[in-house]
């Protein structure tokens, strides 16, 4: 009711509740906004720059990944996606398979594009990097590609950040390894203020495509595969 001395009164119990209500909707909203997100990896098409010549090749990617091996987080994650707020949300593969699966997967694409008969292995868990490169031999290819992933997360809020510590290893048949190359650090990517996600599940994926272009076409990795 109206005091007649020009102030309004107090909001009633409803009136509190509206509030309150609207600021739930407000912060579901938000988190909603970052909730539930997914980078599309499996459509990663790798360009290599150099023929394969049919040769037998097995290729793995081995997640070594410390958050994915003690549990933290499973192995489908691939960053985290920030709400306006700032709270992050974990970001997973659109297919919710294992990012090693797609990693190996635009592997295998790029060596077969380039002439190789590419087989894509799926590695035995755990530490052992022996296991892994016996796994990827077992069935007596010329050569066998492994690529350890000691990092790979990326972190958005506006311009996303890529965190990532890759190597690729090549070994011939009997296991020597023959070369192997590495490249780990922080790349600060370009992003935009509305709508972040969208940007930033198109260059996210497509600066994994720019690492694994390097590796690949790393003058070492080529001459040991060729």
């Amino acid at each position: 009711m109206y005091d007649g001395g020009g102030n309004a009164p107090p909001p009633g119990p409803d009136m509190n509740a509206l509030h309150r209500c609207l600021l739930l909707a407000a912060l579901s909203l938000l988190g909603a906004c970052a909730m539930g997100n997914r980078y599309d990896y499996n459509d990663t098409r790798v360009a290599v720059g150099y023929s394969g010549q049919a040769r037998r090749v097995t290729v793995a990617a081995w997640d070594q990944r410390p958050y994915v091996l003690d549990g933290d987080k499973d192995p489908d994650f691939v960053g985290l996606q920030r709400n306006r707020m700032g709270i992050p949300f974990d970001v997973v593969t659109a297919s919710k398979q294992p990012l090693a699966t797609e990693m190996t997967d635009a592997m295998v694409r790029a060596l077969a594009t380039a002439g190789f008969g590419a087989t894509r292995v799926t590695l035995p868990g755990g530490r052992n990097e022996a296991a892994a490169r016996d796994a990827l031999l077992a069935s007596r290819p010329a050569r066998a590609l492994l690529l350890r992933v000691d990092n790979w997360e990326s972190d958005t809020l506006k311009n996303p950040a890529v965190f990532y510590d890759l190597t690729l290893s090549v070994y011939d048949a009997s296991g020597h390894r023959l070369a192997a190359k590495t490249v780990k650090g922080t790349d600060d990517l370009e992003g935009r203020f509305f709508n972040p996600m969208e940007k930033a599940k198109q260059i996210v994926p497509d600066n994994f495509r720019l690492k694994i272009e390097s590796l690949l076409n790393a003058p070492e990795i080529a001459a040991a595969l060729k």
